[in-house]
């Protein structure tokens, strides 16, 4: 959890040129402009001295906690008015012109060299990393980031986030969810990956990517684009893990807020939309099991158990801000 203290104007350093020029990179990795011959010559300059990639990670994180105005936040709920937006080049000009941040916490993240991105439940977010790779961040999802001179390290806390890797960054790429290590190999991958507690699903969109660290010891697996991996838990030691191909499209579908179902069961189908809802959806026992198949926008489960009871001819019965489906 990321914690920002009561300001300590006293203790808090103060920026220096190498802070200046970072946060111009900001600003230039995550214009809508960018190019690969902007990503090489950011990392041009972070080689150069080792005090260019201390003073960015910090200001990732200063940009970070004073509101993440490099990433895009998307509510999967109905749309509401927008908020006026942070103008980009007063919060540069604040920085640059000596901006001071206290942030309880901030030695130890300074330390550990990590950055976390989370989302909260109905919201996705999308995130471009200081190398260029680009994230989608699922609801109710954390990240953790570390990338330093000889490799990129992403921890999958909880949830599930898409993954588009920066095609030239010869360094080694690897996202561990769960103690299963996703390495990808050299040049663009996209890839999306979900974690449940102790289960993971990775599905390979496009180009190349070895899991390692399967249970009982297992044999790595090697991945091919359209090819999907599910590693439960209850598999048991030794199972190793299922491989199958399939419907891309469906398995991506939540990155533009929607849920596919062909043939699910009505109790999965209400788990799945009960993680992008504030407002539950419960089934009564005798129709857990029916089948539903279709595509449904989530983040709006009332619309959901209307359609549903409609098709399946359910009621639907409202408490609070639960809606249980019976007959």
């Amino acid at each position: 959890m990321r914690q920002v203290a009561r300001a300590q104007s006293h203790s808090a350093p103060p920026h220096d040129a190498a802070d200046v020029e970072a946060a111009a990179w900001m600003a230039r990795l995550h214009a809508p402009d960018r190019t690969e011959d902007t990503v090489a010559a950011f990392r041009a300059w972070c080689a150069a001295d080792p005090a260019h990639a201390a003073a960015f990670e910090h200001m990732t994180l200063v940009w970070e906690v004073a509101g993440g105005l490099h990433a895009e936040r998307t509510s999967l709920d109905p749309p509401t008015p927008p908020a006026a937006a942070p103008n980009r080049r007063l919060v540069l000009a604040g920085i640059a012109g000596g901006l001071v941040l206290a942030m309880g916490g901030i030695g130890f993240w300074q330390r550990a060299g990590a950055t976390v991105y989370s989302t909260a439940v109905g919201e996705q977010r999308r995130v471009t990393l200081a190398d260029g790779t680009r994230v989608i961040l699922d609801t109710d999802s954390q990240i953790r980031v570390r990338l330093d001179d000889k490799a990129r390290r992403v921890a999958l806390v909880r949830g599930r986030a898409s993954f588009t890797t920066a095609a030239t960054d010869p360094r080694p790429f690897e996202v561990e969810a769960a103690g299963r290590h996703v390495q990808v190999q050299p040049g663009a991958t996209q890839l999306d990956i979900r974690r449940d507690a102790d289960d993971v699903t990775v599905t390979l969109v496009e180009g190349g990517a070895r899991v390692a660290g399967l249970l009982g010891d297992a044999t790595p697996v090697t991945l091919a684009g359209g090819q999907q991996l599910v590693m439960a838990a209850d598999m048991g030691q030794g199972a190793g893990a299922r491989l199958s191909q399939p419907n891309v499209a469906d398995a991506i579908a939540w990155q533009g807020g929607r849920a596919v179902f062909r043939d699910d069961t009505l109790a999965a189908a209400v788990a799945e939309m009960n993680r992008y809802s504030a407002v539950k959806l419960a089934v009564a026992p005798e129709v857990a099991a029916l089948r539903v198949s279709g595509t449904y926008r989530v983040g709006d489960n009332a619309a959901f158990a209307r359609s549903v009871g409609t098709l399946l001819a359910l009621r639907v019965v409202g408490q609070g801000d639960r809606l249980t489906l019976v007959r």
